[in-house]
């Protein structure tokens, strides 16, 4: 126990990257959610008027349509980050600060 060591590897070192959700002033003054990657921004977000034009076709077409949204920003994660990501990798980035 006593010449125990406890390694602490940096999850930069694997490849990975900060992942930081938080809220900053758009270009009109409003407030709003962004995402940064090693302190850049991902220029990425849903144009809400359309989105909402969307979900008056019904609820027939609110999983469709989320599941579209969904599949565009992995994409948009993946391009960012040059490598193919997950739902559930993005998801522990939220909780631990790195993807």
């Amino acid at each position: 126990m006593e010449n125990e060591r406890i390694t602490f590897i940096n999850p930069a070192d694997e490849g990975k990257k900060k992942f930081e959700v938080k809220m900053r002033k758009s270009a009109d003054g409003a407030i709003e959610k962004a995402i940064f990657i090693d302190n850049e921004i991902l220029d990425w977000k849903i144009d809400m008027e359309s989105y909402m034009d969307a979900m008056k076709m019904g609820p027939m077409y609110r999983r469709e349509i989320q599941k579209n949204i969904e599949e565009h920003f992995i994409e948009s994660v993946s391009d960012f980050l040059g490598r193919k990501v997950t739902i559930n990798d993005i998801k522990f980035a939220i909780q631990t600060g790195w993807i």
